[in-house]
C-alpha cells in the first residue's frame, strides 16, 4: 500500500532541495502537484520503521511532515481510490479498507457488504421508528378528537371508554388533564359523574 509524507517546510531550516535529498535516499519517490512524498509499505509496521529512520535523517532540518496512508491531503485522489474515499460517507475507513483491498479482495468485499448492510439497517430501523411515532400521534390527535366531540354531549366514564380509543389509564389522565385545565367539568348526576365539554 501507498503511504505519503505531507512536507511543511520551514525559513529557519534546511532547504527544500536537502530535505529531497534525505527523502530521496530513504527510497521516498516525489508527489507531484503537493510538497510531498510517497513510499510503497506493506502495513502500518513497516510504515512506523520507517518513519522511525525518515525521523533522524530529518532532524535539525526543521522541517515537519505529516505521515498518512490511502491518499495524501491536498493530492487528488483518482481511480479506484477516489471511490474508496468516497465510503467515508458511510463511516467506514477507507485506509483500513484500502489496506484489506490490497491484501485480500474477497475480505474487502465481505467487510464492506457486512458494514453497508448495517448502514442500510439503521437507515430502515430510523425510518420504521419515525413511521411508528407518526403514526402514534396521528392516533393520539384523532383519540384526542372523538373524546373532544363525546364530551359535547356529557358522557360517563364507562361511555367514553366504549366510544373513544384509548386504554382506560390514558382516557383517566386525560380526562383529569382536561378537569385541571377547565376545558370540562365533572358533574355528579344521580349516583354517575358525567364528564362535559365547557
Amino acid at each position: 500500500m501507498k503511504a505519503y509524507i505531507r512536507v511543511i517546510y520551514s525559513g529557519e531550516g534546511g532547504s527544500p532541495g536537502k530535505v529531497d535529498e534525505v527523502f530521496q535516499g530513504k527510497g521516498f519517490k516525489k508527489v507531484h502537484g503537493v510538497p510531498g512524498y510517497e513510499i510503497d509499505v506493506l502495513n502500518e509496521t513497516e510504515l512506523a520503521q520507517v518513519l522511525e529512520g525518515l525521523h533522524e535523517a530529518l532532524r535539525g532540518l526543521g522541517v515537519r511532515y505529516v505521515p498518512t496512508l490511502g491518499a495524501m491531503e491536498g493530492q487528488p485522489a483518482t481511480g479506484y481510490r477516489q471511490r474508496l474515499a468516497r465510503l467515508r460517507e458511510l463511516n467506514m475507513d477507507p485506509v483500513d479498507l484500502g489496506g484489506l483491498l490490497e491484501k485480500d479482495v474477497e475480505a474487502f468485499k465481505a467487510a464492506v457488504h457486512e458494514r453497508v448492510g448495517a448502514f442500510l439497517d439503521a437507515i430502515i430501523a430510523e425510518r420504521q421508528e419515525e413511521v411508528a411515532e407518526a403514526e402514534a400521534k396521528l392516533r393520539a390527535e384523532r383519540s384526542r378528537a372523538v373524546l373532544m366531540e363525546q364530551l359535547r354531549e356529557g358522557r360517563t366514564f364507562h361511555e367514553l371508554l366504549k366510544a373513544v380509543p384509548m386504554e382506560e389509564e390514558e382516557l383517566s389522565q386525560r380526562l383529569l388533564e382536561l378537569v385541571e385545565k377547565g376545558a370540562i367539568r365533572a358533574e355528579q348526576r344521580g349516583r354517575s359523574v358525567v364528564y362535559v365539554a365547557l
